[in-house]
């Protein structure tokens, strides 16, 4: 097994995350995506991280590459074994792509006159996910057991940080939920490997906005 992944990259702490969960052995590839190597569309169809090689396939995209481990390497169970309890998890998981990020991301890279605006919107998801997210009586999303779910969020919610000594971000005070449900998941000993401080985070917010600059200069 091989994963091709990049240390700053969120969609690839996911699969490095599960993959330590299910304490399985894999070839660690760290890809500079500022600096891609020669040949790498053929490694990654989409140029991005993170991608799997297992069983001679090729599986590429977080999401999909974390239900195949789930699925081929069952134990630890990372989904609820029932339907509707899966049906549950796939909804948090959809949320987090369709809406969490979404927001995140405009907060991140709004203007001075749009920011207000941006964290209102912020505020808002994060609400949400307090309110209706994380009804379960935890400690993690869907309760008593680790799940998919929580490692799909991780990686977004520690950038919160980045966020709060850029920007002033502060998480509406109403949301203790999801500050203990932040705090269990970080002392997992998967994810626990995985995290890195706020001022490492925006360093690499800072390589990304230059090499958004430069590409934008180049006329890329």
């Amino acid at each position: 097994m091989e994963l091709y992944s990049y240390d700053a990259c969120p969609f690839a702490q996911r699969s490095r995350i599960v993959l330590a969960e299910k304490g399985l052995d894999y070839e660690l590839h760290e890809v500079d995506v500022h600096n891609k190597p020669a040949g790498w569309e053929r490694i990654s169809p989409y140029g991005k991280v993170p991608v799997l090689l297992d069983g001679g396939g090729r599986i590429y995209e977080s999401r999909i590459i974390n239900e195949y481990l789930d699925e081929a390497y069952p134990e630890p169970p990372l989904m609820p074994g029932t339907p509707l309890a899966r049906a549950e998890a796939r909804i948090w998981i959809d949320y987090c792509d369709t809406r969490f990020l979404p927001a995140s991301h405009r907060y991140a890279w709004a203007d001075d006159a749009g920011r207000t605006e941006a964290a209102a919107e912020l505020d808002e998801v994060l609400r949400f996910l307090e309110r209706e997210g994380l009804a379960h009586s935890g400690p993690y999303w869907l309760g008593k057991e680790v799940s998919l779910v929580d490692f799909h969020y991780l990686p977004f919610v520690e950038r919160l940080a980045v966020h709060e000594q850029l920007h002033g971000y502060r998480w509406p005070a109403d949301c203790r939920r999801l500050r203990d449900w932040y705090a269990a998941v970080c002392e997992r000993p998967s994810v626990k490997g995985t995290l890195r401080p706020a001022e490492w985070h925006i360093e690499q917010h800072r390589r990304l906005r230059e090499a958004i600059e430069q590409r934008r200069a180049a006329g890329g």
